[in-house]
This record gives structure tokens, sequence and C-alpha cells, in this order.
């Protein structure tokens, strides 16, 4: 955006599935954000028209690593909601670690669309 401030994507903070900090799993669905983090992208659409909002997702990762989405809560504008959902449908496989027992997780997944 020339002249001013980029609009910011990001993942509201969320503790790991499972339990606390040291779950067992927390480092592996921290990678996950990561990757969802690095290729989220604000829609050209939305920043145009000023729309903002939260979109709660609930992700499925399979045993096999493979993770789908769905939107739990809406953030009421379907150019913001499409998007998470399509950063997702296009992760690839995030296999398990080795030394982690690879089991079906659903996890809340909260994404933020902000302009500043």
């Amino acid at each position: 955006m020339a002249g001013g401030t980029p609009p910011d994507v990001a993942l509201a903070p969320v503790g790991p599935p499972g339990g606390g900090p040291g779950s067992e799993y927390g480092a592996y669905y921290r990678q996950i954000r990561q990757r969802i983090q690095e290729t989220l992208e604000y829609p050209l659409a939305a920043r145009r028209q000023g729309i903002k909002g939260t979109v709660l997702l609930e992700l499925l990762i399979k045993p096999d690593g493979a993770i789908s989405a769905v939107v739990k809560v809406s953030s009421s504008h379907r150019l913001l909601d499409d998007a998470a959902l399509e950063t997702v449908r296009n992760l690839p496989r995030q296999p398990f670690p080795a030394g982690v027992v690879p089991r079906q997780l659903k996890v809340p997944l909260p994404v933020v669309f902000d302009l500043k």
C-alpha cells in the first residue's frame, strides 16, 4: 500500500492443543501456525473496501499431516473468511515430528485481518 502503513494479517494467540506450553503437540502446532502466517494474504478487494475482521477457523489435522479447516465463527465478510480457508487449503501436508504420536487434532485458529 503506497504512502501508508500496510494492512496487517495475523493469527491471534491461542494455546497449543492438549494443554499448556509443554504439550507434546505444542511445537508442531506452532510450526503449522507459522506456515499459515507466512502464506496468509489480505484480499486486495477487502483492503480497498476497508473491510476488517476476525475469522475463527477450526483446523482438522489428520494423522498423516493433512490439514483442513472450517469456519467456526465468521468475520461477517465472505472475502476474509474465504481468504483464511484458502490459505489452509493450500498448505502441504505437515507430517508429525519424530517422537510425537500422530493422531487427529482439532484446534481453534483465530485469523485477524486489520487495516492499520
